[in-house]
């Protein structure tokens, strides 16, 4: 069981025959076989199948000729399937929209049923966008790395790299916060800059009303000057 990270979602269980040759046809995930069940490939479709009325009839009439260590078995089966499809749905749920697939290992138990053994899925890890989009896209692939209850060791490794992926996103947001604050401080020493100038200078227009001001002011005082009085006798 786990998660496999992938820059574009695709993902496949079974392995091309040149893969197969190369690395030979080994699980994603060790699984250990029961005594006297055989594994079976997930897309290898099942020899018959029961139909819906006859299957309980037939599962009871197996299970009555099963000995106790074959019964034993299914019931080990039947627990892991459960547990794979668990872990599965676990990371899907976290995942949303970024976990596609849900491929499945089978294995065929003593009493003719398939039983899922290993599973995988395929998330979308490829990041863009701003640095906030990518710091929240590697959040949810941490989340849903490490959703299930027993998180495996590919998804350990991919929560790790999400959790990686995240810190360079919040080192691209705090550059990002730092260079707008500089701005912001150069915009306001600018500002600062040119109202002191406005302040020490004065306008050719203030200049002319300033001279006008004076003049009249020197004419009314040489108007109000007073005139000789003559004395009357």
């Amino acid at each position: 069981m786990g998660l496999s990270l992938e820059p574009i979602s695709a993902f496949s269980n079974s392995m091309t025959a040149s893969n197969r040759s190369q690395r030979g046809a080994e699980p994603a995930h060790a699984t250990q076989t029961p005594p006297g069940a055989a594994a079976e490939d997930s897309t290898t479709p099942p020899a018959t199948r029961d139909s819906a009325t006859q299957r309980p009839a037939r599962e009871t009439q197996q299970a009555s000729r099963l000995t106790a260590e074959e019964q034993s078995q299914v019931k080990q089966l039947q627990q892991r399937d459960q547990e794979v499809k668990a872990h599965e749905r676990a990371h899907k749920a976290a995942g949303g929209r970024y976990v596609t697939g849900g491929g499945f290992t089978y294995q065929r138990g003593p009493d003719g049923q398939r039983y899922a053994i290993g599973g995988e899925v395929t998330i979308d890890a490829s990041l863009s966008g701003s640095p906030r989009d990518k710091l929240q896209k590697a959040e949810t692939i941490r989340r849903a790395a490490l959703a299930p209850a027993d998180p495996s060791p590919q998804d350990q490794r991919v929560a790790s790299q999400a959790a990686m992926a995240a810190a360079e996103a919040r080192s691209e947001i705090s550059a990002e916060q730092r260079q707008e604050q500089l701005q912001r401080r150069e915009a306001m020493r600018e500002q600062n800059s040119e109202e002191a100038e406005q302040d020490t200078e004065i306008s050719p227009q203030a200049q002319r009303a300033i001279a006008s001001f004076e003049a009249v002011a020197l004419d009314t005082s040489l108007q109000s000057s007073p005139d000789p009085i003559d004395e009357i006798i």
